[in-house]
């Protein structure tokens, strides 16, 4: 049986979602050294924090535990995708600033329950105008 390469799948899924380990940890509440440790395979963390980390990734936590490396192209097209664009739930977070990245991050550690009223209260504090910009609600 295969050993399972968490911490070098964390570091991959890190650097090409474009988060620094300062980031997650963040979004994790724990110390940049205690998610440091995961990857360099020096501790191993538990299941509520890979729960949070595939949420974070947008990945199945099978995908995350998984042994075996995808392929690195999985287009017909010829063009090469790398291992997380080709995913059908990848994230392509490292287009935004490093504020949204921490807010998606934060947001996706979430329960469904907290997601919703975070959305509720964001609706209901913010008015979008037609021009495309908010103002703020004078309530």
């Amino acid at each position: 049986m295969s050993e399972i390469c968490i911490n070098e799948r964390l570091r991959e899924l890190r650097v090409k979602s474009g988060y620094t380990q300062y980031q997650i940890a963040k979004i994790l509440n724990i110390d940049r050294s205690t998610y440091s440790y995961y990857e360099i395979g020096k501790t191993m963390p538990d299941i509520n924090v890979l729960m949070n980390l595939s949420r974070i990734f947008n990945i199945p936590i099978n995908e995350l535990l998984a042994d075996e490396k995808s392929p690195e192209s999985v287009s017909d097209s010829g063009n090469s995708s790398s291992f997380i664009q080709g995913k059908k739930n990848s994230s392509h977070i490292y287009e935004l600033s490093n504020r949204e990245k921490e807010l998606v991050g934060f947001f996706r550690v979430c329960t469904p329950e907290e997601q919703e009223k975070i959305l509720q209260t964001i609706k209901t504090k913010y008015v979008f105008n037609k021009s495309g910009r908010n103002s703020q609600n004078s309530d």
